[in-house]
Order: C-alpha cells, then sequence, then structure tokens
C-alpha cells in the first residue's frame, strides 16, 4: 500500500476518533459528570421519578424494598466522597420490555440535568406478563449542583 493512502487513512481515524470524543458529556476535573452503572427491570419504586443516595447507608435502606431484584453490592463499593448514586425510575409497567438508558448529562445553573432514553415494547410484541419497575442505576459527581432533573428526549416522550 503506497504511503500517502496509510497517512490518509490515518487521517481519516484520527479525525473520526477526535470527533467521537469531542461528542462525549461535559466533565469535571477527574471523570464524568454521570456514567450508569446498571440497570434493572425489578428496581422496586413502583412511582416515576428518582432517588438520590448520598451514603452506604442510604442505599442499604433499599433492601426494604418489594419487589427489588436490583443487586446493591456494587452500588455499595462506591467512593461517596466522590460520587453519588441516583435511581432513574419509570415507575411499575404491566409487562417486561422496558428500559432506561443514561444518555447525556450536563451541570446548568447548579442543576445536573440527566436526560434518559426510555425503551418500550413494540404493539405485538410478545413480552413477560408481569409486573415490572425498571430504572437505571447512574453515578454522579457529588459536588458542583444543587438539584437535580431528569428528562426525556422530546421524540422520546
Amino acid at each position: 500500500m503506497p504511503i500517502y493512502i496509510r497517512a490518509g487513512c490515518l487521517l481519516a481515524v484520527t479525525l473520526l476518533a477526535s470527533g467521537c470524543a469531542s461528542s462525549r458529556t461535559e466533565t469535571t476535573e477527574g471523570g464524568p459528570l454521570a456514567r450508569q452503572i446498571t440497570q434493572s427491570a425489578h428496581c422496586g419504586l413502583t412511582a416515576p421519578g428518582h432517588v438520590h443516595l448520598a451514603s452506604r447507608e442510604e442505599v442499604q435502606r433499599l433492601e426494604a424494598l418489594p419487589g427489588r431484584n436490583l443487586s446493591l453490592e456494587s452500588l455499595k463499593k462506591i467512593d461517596f466522597e466522590r460520587e453519588h448514586l441516583v435511581l432513574a425510575a419509570i415507575g411499575q409497567k404491566p409487562t417486561g420490555g422496558y428500559s432506561v438508558i443514561l444518555g447525556s448529562s450536563e451541570i446548568r445553573s447548579g442543576t445536573l440535568e440527566l436526560r434518559v432514553r426510555v425503551t418500550e415494547p413494540a404493539p405485538g410484541t410478545m413480552v413477560t406478563q408481569a409486573l415490572t419497575t425498571p430504572c437505571a442505576v447512574i453515578a454522579v459527581t457529588a459536588e458542583g449542583w444543587d438539584d437535580i432533573q431528569i428528562t426525556r428526549p422530546e421524540n422520546n416522550r
């Protein structure tokens, strides 16, 4: 392969990689504002909304939630001096096939804004016939914000 073609490929890969890097969510010193730890179809949170957990003791309180099938062991290992946890829930659903995924995050006017995507089963899709309580578990930076707002993209209601 001629050297100018290899150089052109290298340039294209570099530009593509730098474009991908620039599309990431806002970061603070040493890491991202938010990262998804896990998700579950059975968090036990029957109402839509979020729960902010700032300590291991608050994580332990989740053990009392009825219908919870979310493992708490990995959540207890978070360094709560640096990160807190947010459970973003969509409430109780009549079937399986629902999920919550972190899209992006930013801090605006002291509010940590988390944008999530919710997937729902397509009409006519075979799904489990069981009540579910889907949520995403998100580790967020512990500093730089006073309030949390969770939104969904317009096209995702």
